[in-house]
C-alpha cells in the first residue's frame, strides 16, 4: 500500500501509562496508587495517522519504536486501522517511547514522557519513504520527534510539492524557526501562545491570536484550535472562524489530533484551507463523546451519518 499513500504522517508512538495517586509524591518520596492502566493510545503521530486512515485517507506512517511490547502493540494498533508500516523502523536497543501521568484527587496530571525510540527517526529514513511514496500530496508531522527532524521532514516535503502540515505539539519558545516551510500551521490556544512568547493563560483575541502568529512565522495558512469554541483560521484570503456541532462532551482527549487527520484528508480530496478546517471541527466534535483516544476516533461512515442523516 505505501507507494499508493496519498497522506505521510511523520512523528511519534509514545503510549500513556496511566496511575491514580491521593497527591503526587515530593522528590524522594513513595506514595500508594491505585487503577494503572495503558488504554488504547499512541503518540500524536500514532494517533493522527490512525484517525486518517478511519477517516477513509491513504496513509503511510514513518516513525521508529523498539522491539518491545509496546512497539508491537502501536504497530498493531495502526495496521489494523489501515495505516502502511512499511515505513516504521524498530530500534534494535532503544525501547518504544512512553509518558507515565500521575493523576492526582482533583484529576491535575503530572507527566513524564521518554524520547526513546522517537528520536531515531533518521533523514534517511524520511527520504526513503518520500522515495516510494510517489503519490502522496500531504505531509503531516509534530513536535514529539525532534524539532529538526519534523523541520527537515517539511523542508523535504515543500520540495516535493506537498502541502505540509505542522502540528507544533508541544510548542516551545524556540519553534518558530522554519516554521515558514509549513503550508499549514495547527496549534491549539495554548500552542499558538506559547510559539508567540505569551504566557498561555494570557487573554487574548483569537484573531490577534491567528493573525500575529501568521505573520511571525510566516506559514501559509494558520488554524489555531480552540476546544468547545471550534477553530479559527487565517490564509491570504483573510480570517474565518469556524463554530463545532454542538455534542454532550465525555473526554476531549486526542481530539486535536482528529482535526489534524481530518485536516488532510478533506485537503486530499480537493477542499479548500476554510472548508477542510470546518469539516475537521466536525470530526474532532465526534471524538469527543466518547472516552479516551484512539477507541473514540470517528470513522467517515459515521462523520457521513452525523452530517447528513
Amino acid at each position: 500500500m505505501g507507494k499508493d499513500s496519498e497522506i505521510i504522517v511523520i512523528g511519534s508512538h509514545a503510549p500513556g501509562l496511566f496511575m491514580r495517586v491521593k497527591r503526587i509524591p515530593h522528590a524522594g518520596e513513595t506514595v500508594i496508587g491505585w487503577d494503572f492502566h495503558e488504554p488504547k493510545d499512541g503518540g500524536k503521530g500514532s494517533n493522527q495517522a490512525i484517525s486518517t486512515a478511519l477517516l477513509g485517507g491513504k496513509v503511510s506512517f514513518v516513525g521508529c519504536v523498539g522491539k518491545d511490547r509496546v512497539g508491537q502493540d502501536g504497530e498493531r494498533w495502526m495496521m489494523d486501522a489501515g495505516v502502511d508500516t512499511t515505513w516504521l523502523r524498530k530500534h534494535d536497543t532503544v525501547p518504544t517511547s512512553v509518558g507515565f501521568i500521575l493523576l492526582d484527587d482533583d484529576g491535575i496530571p503530572a507527566m513524564v514522557s521518554s524520547y526513546g525510540a522517537n528520536a531515531e527517526i533518521t533523514r534517511e529514513q524520511i527520504d526513503q519513504a518520500y522515495d516510494s511514496m510517489v503519490n502522496a500530496k500531504v505531509m503531516l508531522t509534530q513536535f514529539e520527534i525532534p524539532i529538526d527532524i519534523a523541520m527537515y521532514a517539511t523542508k523535504k516535503g515543500r520540495e516535493l510539492g506537498l502541502i505540509t502540515i505542522v502540528n507544533p505539539a508541544p510548542a516551545t519558545k524556540h519553534s518558530l524557526e522554519d516554521l515558514n516551510l509549513a503550508t499549514l500551521l495547527v496549534p491549539n490556544e495554548a500552542e499558538a501562545k506559547v510559539l508567540l512568547g505569551i504566557d498561555p493563560k494570557a487573554t487574548i483575541d483569537f484573531e490577534k491570536l491567528a493573525t500575529d502568529l501568521k505573520q511571525k512565522s510566516r506559514a501559509e495558512c494558520v488554524i489555531v484550535t480552540l476546544g468547545e469554541k471550534g477553530a479559527i483560521g487565517i490564509d491570504q484570503n483573510g480570517v474565518w472562524k469556524v463554530s463545532p456541532p454542538i455534542v454532550k462532551i465525555i473526554d476531549t482527549s486526542g481530539a486535536g489530533d482528529v482535526f489534524c487527520a481530518a485536516l488532510a484528508v478533506a485537503i486530499v480530496r480537493g477542499d479548500d484551507f476554510q472548508t477542510a478546517s470546518n469539516w475537521a471541527c466536525h470530526a474532532a466534535s465526534l471524538s469527543v463523546r466518547k472516552p479516551g483516544t484512539i477507541p473514540s476516533y470517528p470513522t467517515l461512515a459515521e462523520i457521513n451519518q452525523f452530517l447528513y442523516s
